[in-house]
C-alpha cells in the first residue's frame, strides 16, 4: 500500500517524519510524496501554539472530508493533547509510539498511552536526513523545564537521552554519505545526557574527533546551559559552527519571572556581550514571546529598548498563544489579539534591521560557506550567501562578500 506523510511544527517533527518514510520500505509499505495517489496518510502534527493546533485539526478534518476512502493516521503532539480526535482519525497514535506507528497501522487500531509514563530514550529509527547538503540528528527528546507558557513537558515528556555509542555511529554515517554540516536537534539538547551520567559538551568533545570534512550546528541551548567551559569548545573548535540560538522569550525582568525562566534579562545580556567580546563574528540569535498576560504597554517598551541594545543578529517572534493546562494560562490581564498583532510587528521589523546591520559586517570579509542548491550557500554563523556564478552544491568554497540585501543576504564571489 502507498503511503504518504504531512508534517507540521518543529525540526524534531520534520527529522521523525522523514525517518519513517526511510523505515516505510522496511515495513512494507511504499512511500510517495503524492497524497492523492496514497492509500494512507500519516499526519505528524504539533500543538505548541493555538495556531499550530488548529492548523493540524484543520488538515485533518479536509482530509477526511476530501478522501473519506483513505486511511487517516494522526500522530504528534496533537494527538497526544486531544486523544477523543480518534472520532477523527482512523488510527491515532501518541507520541510514545510513533516510532512504532506502522504496527498500529497494520493491527488498525489505536494507541492512546500517554507520553509521560516513558522514561528513557525509546526509539528505533534509521538515521536522519532531512536535507540536500545538511543531516539532522535528533539526539534527546522531552523537557522538564515547565516554563509557564509551554505545553511541550506535557505532549513530549519528560528529557530522555540518545546514547552516546548509537549517535556517534549515525553521525559518522552522516558524514561518510557526505554530509558536510551536521545539525544537532532536539526537544531541549541542553538536557542531553541528564539521565545517562554525561552532557552535550561531553558528547561534543567526542563528535569532533571523528574524521571527516564536516561542521556541527547547535539547534538552540538555553542561556543556564552556556558555561564558560561550553562558551571555550564552541570557539575554540573549527568544526562547531560560531552560530548560537538562546531563547530569551521574555524581554523584562518582570515578564521572564511569571514565564519561570529563571534568570534575568540583565544576566541574558552579560552573557551576550561576553560571547560576543571572545568573537564579535559569532551570531547570537533568539527566540520572543510579546503580549504575554500582564505586558503593559510600559513593559513593551522597555522591552523593546532592551533588545534594540542587545547584541544579537535576530528574533524569533511568537505572539503570545494561551495553551489550557498551562500557569500562564490563569494569569489575569490577558492582551488583546489587536494588541499583540502590533507588538509582534514591531519585534519582527526590529529582528530585521538587526539582520541587515549584523550582515553589513560582513561585507568585505571572507567567508567559507557551505554551498547549497540554486548557486546559495550558508556561512558557519548562519547567514545565506548569494553567489554570482555557477557552484556545485555541498562542498566548502572560501567567498568573498562583495554586496548585501536588505533582507540580509550575503552577495559573495568565490575566491
Amino acid at each position: 500500500m502507498k503511503i504518504a506523510f504531512h508534517t507540521f511544527g518543529c525540526k524534531v517533527n520534520l527529522v521523525e517524519t522523514e525517518n519513517l518514510k526511510e523505515k516505510a520500505n522496511i515495513e512494507g509499505f511504499k512511500y510517495t510524496d503524492s497524497i492523492e495517489e496514497s492509500d494512507i496518510i500519516v499526519i505528524n502534527s504539533c500543538a505548541v501554539t493555538d495556531t499550530a493546533e488548529k492548523k493540524s485539526l484543520n488538515y485533518l478534518k479536509k482530509l477526511k472530508q476530501k478522501f473519506p476512502e483513505k486511511k487517516i493516521v494522526l500522530t504528534g503532539c496533537l494527538a497526544e493533547m486531544k486523544k477523543d480526535l480518534i472520532k477523527d482519525a482512523d488510527i491515532l497514535v501518541t507520541n510514545i509510539d510513533k516510532d512504532e506507528i506502522f504496527k498500529y497501522i497494520k493491527e488498525n487500531k489505536h494507541q492512546l498511552t500517554p507520553i509521560d509514563e516513558l522514561d528513557y530514550y525509546k526509539e528505533s529509527f534509521p538515521n536522519a536526513i532531512v536535507d540536500k547538503t545538511r543531516g539532522f540528528l535528533k539526539i534527546q527528546d522531552g523537557c522538564d523545564a515547565f516554563c509557564s507558557y509551554c505545553i511541550i513537558p506535557h505532549l513530549r515528556g519528560k528529557p530522555r537521552s540518545k546514547s552516546e555509542e548509537i549517535i556517534i555511529r549515525e553521525f559518522a554515517q552522516l558524514v561518510d554519505k557526505g554530509f558536510k554540516e551536521i545539525v544537532l536537534v532536539g526537544i531541549h539538547i541542553g538536557k542531553y545526557g541528564f539521565d545517562t551520567k554525561t552532557d552535550l559538551k561531553t558528547l561534543l568533545k567526542k563528535l569532533i574527533q571523528i574524521e571527516g570534512n564536516f561542521r556541527i550546528r547547535l539547534s538552540s541551548l538555553e542561556l543556564n546551559e552556556i558555561d564558560t567551559e561550553m562558551i571555550e569548545l564552541i570557539l575554540n573548535s573549527d568544526k562547531i559552527c560560531k552560530h548560537l540560538h538562546i531563547p530569551l522569550q521574555g524581554s523584562t525582568n518582570k515578564i521572564l519571572k511569571l514565564m519561570n525562566r529563571h534568570y534575568t534579562f540583565e544576566k541574558f545580556a552579560s552573557t551576550v556581550e561576553y560571547l560576543k567580546s571572545k568573537n564579535e563574528s559569532l551570531t547570537i540569535g533568539t527566540d520572543i514571546i510579546t503580549g504575554f498576560p500582564g505586558e503593559t504597554e510600559e513593559d513593551f517598551t522597555q522591552g523593546y529598548d532592551n533588545l534594540l541594545n542587545l547584541a544579537i543578529s535576530y528574533m524569533h517572534v511568537f505572539p503570545f498563544s494561551e495553551r489550557k493546562g498551562t500557569k500562564a494560562s490563569i494569569l489575569p490581564d490577558k492582551v488583546s489579539n489587536e494588541i499583540k498583532k502590533k507588538r509582534s510587528g514591531m519585534l519582527r521589523d526590529l529582528s530585521e534591521s538587526k539582520r541587515f546591520n549584523s550582515a553589513k559586517r560582513l561585507f568585505g570579509t571572507v567567508q567559507k560557506v557551505l554551498t547549497e542548491k540554486d548557486n546559495m550557500a550558508l556561512t558557519d554563523n548562519y547567514f545565506e550567501v548569494c553567489i554570482n556564478e555557477e557552484i556545485e552544491a555541498n562542498s566548502f568554497l572560501n567567498v568573498k562578500i562583495i554586496g548585501v540585501s536588505m533582507d540580509g543576504t550575503l552577495i559573495g564571489k568565490s575566491i
